[in-house]
């Protein structure tokens, strides 16, 4: 066997084996959800994309409610890529979006072992960095939450291939990624970041490639940009979706804490479960990486770092595990597992009794968070599935259908309720935002609107649903057990 051929075979059998453990882990936390509660979404944002991506199949608009146009869709090709599950009217959209989802999850594990065989310059006999990236907890929760995170992650892998595998050939299709990354999540645009860096650094060097790479693809990125202002544009009438600045206005509280106390709590998302034991390499891997200035990879921590500050400078929530910082999770492994293999590579000592001690712990925490992991999405599934969709559907079957609800958790009463929503939060009725947390202005404005009705958690406000009639409550029990409420109907006029 020639040395093509066996690399070829290797090729094979690591997809192969990556495929297979792709499927297990997700049907493995698919399964312990459907033993605990059942099937669903354990983010009730989960239900905003379907309800677009249904209404775009049915009405042919981008509605959130039918016949009106609403820019609260963060990541529009994420909608588009949730469509086809919407062509059959059963619960076939749950397969289509767990399918897709595998799919992306499976590529992105192949990706992230290419990646890393590339930078320590071999091919390993198994890969088992790929396995790493597939039994990380956050990202199996991430790839069945119905969310657009791991087309994102998938992007973000696929990009920092191209720039630190130094691929010359298909430039075309990096270019195209950076621009479109921006219909997946507009952070996305980050990613031009390490793209101008590498090739202004490379510029002066004569590398033949970098100038033309540098100018074709900020030409193409721009030509995205343009047509996704255009896109929000003729949404909202803003060049960015409300979402950008309906979050950012509903936390303002969070800004109370220092800017490095922010920043700490963001990166401490990647540390939590076996990241904590990853650090070492991730900080070697790094100063390794200055020593010889690598360029290429130092814009990788450059971006890293600079995501997780923008998130602690505008939007600093580690709720729901982190989910909006979850994307950079992958790019910290993968620096962190080549740094641990560079150490053990450069060390002059013999450390064998080490490294099967070092590698043994973090095989044994990432198993063990990840079966913790499959616990808490079972939990998320069920709060979302007996608060949130259990209340559409009882709007549905119980109240008229030409009532207006005021409501703060859109998503399942958007696909299951069938009625016209006041968006609290903002995101399909931007006009609360400058007034999102002001509560005796938020009662004015639901008066002018001639609200019907009511759906909060309680606790949420401290007096919008004062003096008002309950009129239905859940009985849920895995919200209050995880210390929050039920669900409630308040008659508001």
């Amino acid at each position: 066997m020639n040395i093509r051929s066996k690399e070829n075979s290797i090729f094979i059998n690591h997809n192969l084996l990556l495929i297979l453990g792709g499927i297990i882990v997700q049907v493995i936390y698919l399964g312990i959800s459907f033993k605990f509660f059942g099937i669903g979404f354990p983010l009730d944002d989960s239900w905003i994309h379907q309800t677009y991506a249904r209404n775009l199949v049915e009405y042919g608009g981008w509605f959130f409610i039918p016949g009106i146009l609403s820019a609260g869709s963060t990541s529009p090709l994420w909608t588009l890529f949730l469509t086809p599950g919407h062509l059959f009217q059963t619960d076939f959209f749950y397969y289509w979006t767990f399918f897709i989802s595998g799919i992306l999850f499976i590529g992105s594990s192949i990706v992230f072992q290419k990646l890393f065989e590339k930078l320590i310059g071999k091919t390993t006999k198994y890969p088992w960095a790929g396995f790493l990236f597939l039994f990380e907890w956050h990202l199996v929760w991430s790839v069945n939450s119905g969310m657009e995170t791991v087309l994102f992650i998938f992007i973000i892998l696929s990009v920092f291939y191209y720039l630190l595998s130094k691929v010359n050939k298909n430039l075309w299709l990096l270019w195209i990624l950076l621009g479109i990354v921006l219909f997946v999540r507009p952070d996305g645009l980050t990613l031009l970041g390490p793209f101008l860096l590498i090739n202004i650094v490379n510029i002066p060097k004569k590398i033949n490639h970098s100038r033309k790479n540098f100018v074709f693809g900020f030409l193409v990125v721009s030509i995205f940009m343009i047509l996704y202002a255009l896109f929000n544009m003729h949404l909202s009438g803003e060049v960015l979706p409300n979402t950008f600045f309906a979050k950012q206005a509903e936390y303002q509280m969070f800004y109370e804490k220092s800017l490095i106390s922010r920043f700490l709590d963001m990166f401490l998302v990647s540390l939590t479960g076996s990241g904590i034991l990853l650090l070492p390499g991730f900080l070697y891997y790094f100063y390794d990486s200055v020593k010889k200035g690598s360029w290429e990879v130092i814009s990788v921590y450059l971006w890293f770092l600079g995501y997780l500050l923008i998130y602690a400078t505008r939007l600093p929530v580690t709720y729901q595990h982190g989910r909006y910082v979850i994307p950079t999770i992958p790019v910290y492994f993968l620096l962190s597992v080549i740094g641990i293999y560079s150490f053990f590579q450069d060390s002059k000592t013999n450390r064998n009794l080490v490294k099967f001690g070092y590698q043994l712990s973090i095989l044994a925490v990432l198993l063990i968070f990840f079966i913790l992991g499959g616990k808490a999405y079972a939990e998320d599934v069920a709060i979302i599935q007996s608060e949130m969709v259990e209340t559409a559907n009882w709007i549905n079957k119980n109240l008229p259908p030409d009532i207006v609800i005021a409501a703060h958790d859109i998503g399942a009463l958007g696909f299951f309720a069938g009625r016209e929503i006041i968006d609290l939060a903002g995101l399909i009725s931007p006009e609360v935002i400058p007034f999102i947390r002001n509560e005796d202005q938020l009662s004015k404005y639901l008066d002018e609107k001639h609200a019907d009705y009511l759906v909060i958690f309680p606790g949420w406000y401290d007096k919008l649903d004062q003096s008002k009639k309950v009129i239905y409550r859940t009985n849920g029990i895995y919200s209050p057990k995880a210390g929050g409420e039920n669900m409630t109907i308040f008659i508001w006029d």
